[in-house]
């Protein structure tokens, strides 16, 4: 069905038909709308019948009525999303008792699920009408997985503003869920909005999984470039111990050593620098950080050798990683690894 068929299906509708029809997109039930027009609730079934059938829906049956009110709601949400929004039915001026239908068929979160996907971009009219659902737990959870999902996958395209939308809602079904805040988190940061960005990591660092210290590390080098480095060193230390993903305890000691550097603390800076690169023997970062202790304290041998690693990590990294994921600073060092060898090649030339 395209925009055309449907406004021509629903411009032909009975004005009764289209009075029952507000007031299922309203949330009444069945008995509500018996009451509000005065009618009989087999009335109300065979009305809902005849609109399905309208509208190329199977006749719904008392077993999954739900399920086919459902079907009409994601139906107007991607035609006629405004009629979703009035509280109280348009084509009457009675007064309906509006009631939020309980959605239990395992079927509805998918329907939903459409209907956000048919929206976009995911505007305040149809949050407002999800918050008239009355979502149980586990729906709750299925449907804040797969729009984190969503979220996800135009992250990694660097759709950024809409990875956050589907981002957000997903939080707003399950606010505890830590892996979509920490995601939330790393897109704002794309958009270079700091604040946003560290008030979700903090709450990502609430839950003990992978997120959360991925969490603490991102928290950490938004404090480096804002110059908070004693902060640093008082967050990272503590999580050292209990984080067991190697990839991310390189990054920890990577940011602990750079914290070092910054405070002029070399030695301890290398030393966290060397752990990191245990951990991750090409981690490229590492390599730019330890190259810049290195010329700081005066080793230029020591400082070329790091840098030719650096940069031959990055470029490998270039090559197989998506560009969202890499770091801006990385670029800044890049730039710096090829000068400083420049300069080395034309001083023994």
């Amino acid at each position: 069905m395209n925009q055309k068929e449907f406004e021509y299906i629903f411009n032909n509708l009975t004005n009764r038909r289209k009075e029952v029809l507000q007031r299922i997109l309203s949330g009444s039930t069945d008995a509500d709308i018996a009451t509000a027009m005065d009618i009989g609730e087999p009335s109300v079934r065979k009305f809902i019948e005849r609109i399905c059938e309208e509208f190329g829906l199977a006749t719904a049956s008392t077993q999954t009525r739900r399920y086919k009110r459902s079907e009409l709601v994601t139906l107007f949400a991607k035609y006629k999303p405004e009629l979703l929004t009035e509280q109280q039915p348009k084509f009457s001026n009675q007064v309906a008792v509006v009631e939020t239908p309980n959605l239990v068929d395992t079927n509805v979160t998918e329907l939903v699920l459409q209907l956000i996907l048919a929206n976009q971009p995911i505007l305040e009219d149809l949050k407002k009408v999800l918050n008239r659902f009355d979502f149980n737990e586990q729906e709750k959870t299925h449907l804040a997985r797969s729009l984190n999902k969503v979220g996800y996958q135009y992250y990694i395209k660097s759709d950024f503003p809409k990875a956050i939308s589907y981002l957000e809602l997903a939080v707003e079904l399950q606010s505890n869920y830590g892996i979509a805040h920490y995601n939330l988190g790393s897109a704002y940061e794309k958009l270079d909005n700091w604040e946003q960005a560290s008030s979700h990591y903090k709450i990502a660092t609430q839950y003990q999984n992978r997120s959360a210290d991925a969490a603490i590390n991102n928290l950490a080098r938004l404090q480096i470039l804002q110059g908070n480095n004693a902060v640093v060193v008082e967050m990272i230390e503590p999580v050292l111990a209990k984080t067991k993903d190697n990839t991310i305890k390189a990054a920890l000691y990577k940011n602990l050593g750079w914290a070092y550097f910054q405070q002029n603390c070399y030695q301890q800076a290398k030393q966290y620098l060397l752990t990191s690169l245990d951990y991750v023997s090409e981690y490229a970062p590492a390599y730019a950080l330890l190259a810049k202790v290195h010329e700081s304290e005066g080793d230029q041998e020591s400082a070329i050798a790091s840098w030719q690693k650096f940069l031959e990590y990055f470029s490998r990294d270039q090559e197989t990683q998506r560009v969202c994921s890499q770091l801006p600073e990385l670029e800044i060092w890049r730039l710096d690894g090829l000068r400083t060898i420049n300069f080395h090649h034309q001083e023994n030339s």
